[in-house]
């Protein structure tokens, strides 16, 4: 199968709850006056600008088997990185979720259930809450293609390649907690909202991560990329 058909794949899947990573806790925000129902201007105009980067950027063989930690050699490796940057692309997101939430930042390797109203009801802490309704994918916990440990090193290449990835989750999680907590929303309402703010900044940099994938050839052999043809993102 190709890569392509392994993102195509993917994405028939919810997001997830993944392997245990940590991002640096955010002791407090500063919201600014100015910003009352959407992301600012600055905010929108950096992620338009990164997301087109990113998807931009062509892989070499050496960053095909760096995101396997150096395990396997990149002619296999192109086969199993979608799934792993996706993912690693998902946890990062979810590691600022809870960290502008204010919970534990360790994101579990499970396979995620949908929660019925007994059991959210059942709920006694917004952490409990917030665990029960985390985005999930039905492949993580219960993948055909991952393990656990393959995580860790592609999350670790994201962030050394891509850290625009984080900084745009971060910028958006928080200005969202600002606008959020100026409407005076919180307990289960505000965990709510902030996984819909989730959701909308992942969006974006889904497409971006799309971008890298769909044009592998077109880089292989540096023709205009995928991007360029398909003008698949908004400029």
């Amino acid at each position: 199968m190709s890569p392509t058909s392994f993102i195509s794949l993917f994405f028939l899947t919810h997001l997830f709850a993944g392997k245990a990573v940590h991002a640096t806790p955010i002791p407090g925000i500063v919201c600014s006056e100015d910003l009352k129902e959407k992301p600012s201007d600055s905010l929108v105009k950096f992620v338009d600008e990164e997301v087109v980067k990113i998807a931009k950027a062509c892989l070499t063989n050496r960053d095909e088997e760096e995101i396997t930690g150096n395990i396997l050699k990149y002619g296999m490796a192109q086969f199993l990185n979608p799934y792993s940057l996706m993912d690693a692309m998902y946890v990062i997101g979810l590691t600022e979720l809870r960290s502008v939430l204010g919970l534990p930042l360790s994101v579990p390797w499970k396979q995620g259930t949908k929660p019925t109203a007994d059991e959210l009801a059942a709920a006694s802490t917004i952490e409990e809450y917030y665990k029960l309704k985390e985005p999930y994918s039905s492949e993580h916990g219960n993948s055909k293609f991952l393990l656990e440990k393959h995580l860790p090193p592609a999350i670790k290449f994201l962030d050394k390649r891509f850290p625009a990835i984080r900084i745009m989750y971060r910028r958006h999680l928080e200005e969202s907690v600002c606008i959020v907590d100026k409407k005076g929303v919180i307990g289960r309402e505000k965990v709510d909202y902030m996984i819909g703010e989730f959701w909308n900044i992942i969006a974006p940099i889904s497409e971006a991560m799309l971008g890298i994938m769909f044009h592998i050839n077109d880089c292989r052999f540096e023709r205009t990329n995928w991007y360029h043809r398909r003008q698949f993102l908004r400029q």
